[in-house]
């Protein structure tokens, strides 16, 4: 049983012009060269950056942007650390589960387009869709068309 239901929880559609600027000029991504599931994307963490080590994940202070708190603090308040990531035309990732470090549910900005696998279910995300999902379901993004962007919103577990 889904503790967490995989539902739209919103649209960015006011600033969302102001979010694609903002995505562009990120500086500081980094890749995840050793990574199995997240293969050819560039990330970067805010509030805490999570280094995702089996079986302990290694965590430390990420990059601060007042953007990203107040987008955090209405779409999952209690937020711990928002995750964005680049994904250029041909990259996906892989179907997983998120590390148990976190909590399942997540909150996640789409920016850009999409297809996003939650255990059998697809959605097709709209630019400027949030959504939730439990991300200890096994999920994945099938390879994108366009550059598209996420800014994703997590828990970590006490």
């Amino acid at each position: 049983m889904n503790l967490v239901e995989t539902k739209t929880i919103g649209y960015v559609r006011r600033d969302l012009q102001s979010l694609h600027d903002w995505t562009n000029h990120q500086f500081g991504m980094k890749s995840m060269s050793s990574s199995r599931v997240a293969f050819d994307r560039t990330h970067k963490w805010f509030g805490y950056e999570v280094i995702l080590l089996k079986p302990n994940a290694k965590i430390k202070k990420g990059h601060w942007d007042a953007r990203v708190n107040r987008l955090g603090d209405r779409i999952l308040p209690g937020w711990d650390c928002a995750l964005l990531c680049h994904y250029r035309p041909g990259v996906g990732m892989k179907r997983h589960r998120d590390h148990p470090v976190f909590e399942p549910l997540v909150a996640l900005v789409n920016i850009g387009r999409g297809t996003f696998r939650i255990g059998k279910d697809e959605y097709h995300l709209e630019d400027g869709q949030v959504i939730q999902f439990d991300s200890s379901i096994p999920h994945e993004l099938l390879p994108v068309v366009s550059d598209r962007w996420s800014l994703s919103f997590r828990r970590i577990k006490p």
